[in-house]
């Protein structure tokens, strides 16, 4: 395929994405999402499997369970069936069948779980997860997609960046994704947030015009795994800023953030996803 291709398809399946982000709960037929992105019907699909990794219908489907799984842990008072119907769901049942295969248990039971994990956060100890102190010698070179707004978003960042990459100096055979995240959510606007979806590159490579070169600091880095679904990610940093950090003798670095996700939500379960929370010090 010619770069010029390459790009303009690529353009075009982000309106797809887009479109879903903007709202994970709406039904969307293969014959609408076509026309978004201005391909047949009939070639739709495979075209957005092979340059998306996973089909349309998955995505769609991840980004519900998502939205249902944020909707579970924040409230105790919304219906079950409310939340499958917001979700995109037109019974509970089959909500609660794909749910259960994602997250390994019902929402009922996972709401359950998930308010009591945040109500006994008060009382967590120290040891709730364990702090890999890690000494960067050399920088991590990044190519890097800017994005503004919500960082459960993000999503939409890694989808232009799952696009470019077979343009991207990358090594192929120990591709590394990460994201950086610059401002506090609780303390600046949504709207406002600020936060690059990046891919490790080659230090000398070239990159397309669309994308950023950014890099991960050599220097020192407290590093914590968390397991789980995305939207989880807020208690283990809660635990990391508000309860090892102040204890453990150390300051942070002037360093965005880091994730490091170490596989990817489009062949795992959002049970068993592994993200890598790294935290820069001070020397």
């Amino acid at each position: 395929m010619r770069k010029p291709t390459v790009e303009d398809y690529g353009r075009r399946l982000m309106r797809v994405v887009n479109t879903i982000w903007q709202d994970p709960t709406a039904s969307y037929s293969i014959e609408q999402l076509a026309g978004i992105a201005h391909f047949s019907p009939f070639h739709f699909h495979r075209i957005y499997r092979e340059m998306m990794g996973e089909t349309v219908n998955a995505t769609q489907l991840r980004m519900r369970l998502m939205y249902a799984s944020r909707q579970l842990a924040q409230t105790n008072e919304t219906p079950l069936i409310r939340i499958a119907q917001r979700a995109g769901y037109q019974s509970s049942a089959a909500f609660v069948r794909s749910f259960a295969a994602a997250h390994g248990m019902p929402p009922g039971a996972y709401r359950r779980q998930r308010l009591s994990h945040i109500h006994s956060q008060i009382n967590q100890e120290l040891g709730m997860y364990n702090v890999e102190f890690r000494k960067l010698d050399t920088p991590i070179h990044l190519a890097a997609s800017r994005h503004h707004g919500s960082y459960l978003k993000i999503g939409e960042a890694f989808a232009r960046l799952q696009l470019s990459k077979t343009a991207l100096p990358v090594d192929p055979q120990q591709v590394r994704w990460f994201a950086q995240y610059h401002d506090d959510p609780q303390s600046v606007a949504e709207a406002d947030l600020r936060s690059d979806a990046c891919v490790e590159i080659k230090a000398d490579g070239v990159l397309p015009d669309e994308l950023a070169r950014t890099q991960i600091p050599a220097g020192r880095y407290g590093v914590i795994e968390h397991r789980g679904p995305y939207s989880e990610l807020q208690q283990a940093y809660h635990w990391l800023f508000g309860v090892w950090l102040p204890q453990s003798g150390e300051q942070p670095a002037n360093v965005p953030v880091i994730e490091q996700y170490l596989n990817l939500p489009h062949n795992t379960p959002p049970k068993d996803l592994r993200t890598e929370i790294w935290v820069a010090l001070a020397a």
